[in-house]
């Protein structure tokens, strides 16, 4: 059953993530001209972090349900696209702005 466990905190991460990625969104929208919330440095450097490490997670997900013969986790590919969706509209969103 350690795979089990180890599902669950793979998850919290993927979850931690589109909380974060939630936060920069309501940021940019609320955003002001004048102040520098969120920069594209920042923002572009998050979305590759969270994309790459969301990834790497859903991979070790897979391989964690073969060797332990479990089946597969769809919550977990439904957060990745989540994740995924949430980069591509914070990058539009930062795009409107400028």
């Amino acid at each position: 059953m350690a795979g089990v466990e180890i599902n669950d905190l793979l998850r919290f991460v993927m979850i931690t993530f589109i909380i974060s990625l939630v936060v920069i969104s309501v940021a940019l929208l609320l955003q002001k001209k004048q102040g520098n919330l969120v920069n594209g440095f920042t923002l572009s450097m998050i979305s590759a972090i969270s994309v790459t490490v969301s990834g790497t997670n859903l991979m070790m997900m897979g391989y964690i349900a073969d060797e332990l013969n479990l089946g597969g986790d769809a919550m977990s590919t439904y957060m990745f696209f989540i994740i995924v969706g949430l980069n591509i509209l914070n990058c539009l969103l930062y795009l409107k702005k400028e």
